[in-house]
């Protein structure tokens, strides 16, 4: 895929999911390297394993990082940029749910997203010896489509949307000549299940909702998701907000949202 050549990632959250299948679908469409950064020690040795045994030894490298603790995740755009010399692509991937104890959620999704946001502006911008880039943040359905059984997690979701709106307009992309963009996407199969996380101290019956909404969405595989994804990252200009849902994806228009705010 163009576009790809002689560049270099780091994806966090990287050892499962959709994180997993974006390292390898940036792998099969010929990047030169990648970082994968995650919490899981025995995860991310074990994936890095398989996905060394598939591209090679040389393609892809282990961090073990906390992206909710800022030191740990500038050790490891340093590490990253020590190993592979440059850095082009960012993909903050990581995230939680958790409804009942929702702070780590809040210091992981919001926290963890702007620190990889930020190291990677820091890293990138050819203002301060980057060759620039591309940054895509992984927000979801939930956080422009409101899912009322995960409130704290469509909140942190979309804060992370926003942020991207911001930090992608061209007053930022121009000066550090880094793309950034947000995904949102729809019902994946991964390992991350809300369904025993939703809040329900005052909604008694809010598992039966999520599961409603749930049985109702077309489900799309993550290596599935992870290809638009990739398309999207290419493609997509800075500042715009992508929903992946059954297996397609669509530019959200926020035109309106602007007029009904233009008093």
């Amino acid at each position: 895929m163009c576009g790809l050549d002689k560049k270099f990632a780091l994806v966090t959250g990287g050892a499962r999911g959709i994180g997993f299948a974006c390292i390898k679908q940036l792998l099969i469409n010929g990047i030169e390297g990648v970082t994968l950064v995650d919490i899981d020690v025995a995860a991310g040795r074990k994936s890095t394993d398989n996905l060394q045994d598939e591209f090679g030894v040389e393609k892809v490298i282990f961090i073990e990082a906390d992206i909710s603790k800022g030191n740990q995740v500038e050790e490891a755009f340093k590490k990253s940029v020590a190993h592979w010399k440059h850095l082009d692509i960012v993909i903050n991937n990581a995230g939680i749910a958790e409804e009942q104890n929702w702070e780590p959620s809040i210091l992981t999704n919001c926290m963890g997203t702007v620190h990889g946001t930020l190291r990677g502006l820091e890293y990138m911008s050819t203002k301060r010896n980057g060759r620039g880039g591309t940054i895509v943040n992984l927000s979801s359905i939930s956080g422009v489509y409101p899912v009322p059984p995960l409130p704290v997690y469509a909140a942190t979701k979309s804060f992370i949307a926003m942020m991207g709106r911001c930090l992608g307009n061209s007053i930022y992309e121009d000066h550090n000549d880094v793309k950034v963009l947000t995904v949102c996407p729809g019902a994946t199969v991964t390992d991350m299940d809300p369904t025993e996380v939703v809040t329900n101290s005052f909604c008694p019956n809010s598992h039966e909702i999520y599961k409603e909404f749930v049985e109702k969405a077309v489900l799309q595989s993550a290596d599935d998701c992870a290809k638009i994804i990739v398309k999207v990252m290419l493609e997509g200009k800075g500042g715009t907000v992508w929903v992946i849902s059954g297996n397609k994806s669509r530019q959200i228009d926020f035109s309106s949202i602007y007029q009904q705010c233009a008093f």
